[in-house]
């Protein structure tokens, strides 16, 4: 009886050593980790510090001073917004274009259609005519 009254009271010598050992490992790992990440996140602002000041060097080379490149900046951003004027310009044309066409177009269809309508008018007056020439040279003759 002695004996299951010690099995039934937990876990063995061995079986707590063996987990206070992977609790220590699992500890260490998830520092180790960490300062991992710390020092990836410290290594990124480096990068980006020194890219900063690579780029800053470059263009102290290529134009002498950062003013002079903030200048060119600039009006490149005027020419930019000149063109983005210049296209507005040209849409608001081309609506105005578009309108125009279709209204020529309405325009060309009813006055083809009048043209139409008038030559059908020619064609009743010529028959009419050349009925009143006839009917005028029957008339002569039958004097």
């Amino acid at each position: 009886m002695g004996n299951e009254q010690a099995k039934a009271k937990g876990f063995s010598v061995n079986a707590k050593t063996l987990i206070i050992i992977l609790l220590f490992i699992n500890i260490a790992f998830a520092a180790k980790m960490i300062s991992k990440y710390y020092s990836m996140k410290d290594l990124g602002y480096r990068r980006e510090k020194t890219f900063k000041e690579e780029t800053t060097k470059r263009v102290m080379k290529a134009f002498a001073s950062v003013e002079e490149a903030n200048a060119l900046v600039n009006e490149i951003k005027q020419q930019k917004e000149a063109a983005e004027n210049a296209a507005k310009l040209l849409a608001q044309r081309e609506l105005d274009l578009k309108r125009k066409n279709e209204e020529m177009n309405d325009a060309i269809a009813f006055l083809e259609a009048e043209k139409a309508k008038l030559q059908g008018e020619i064609w009743a007056l010529e028959d009419q005519l050349s009925l009143a020439r006839q009917t005028i040279s029957d008339m002569r003759s039958g004097k």
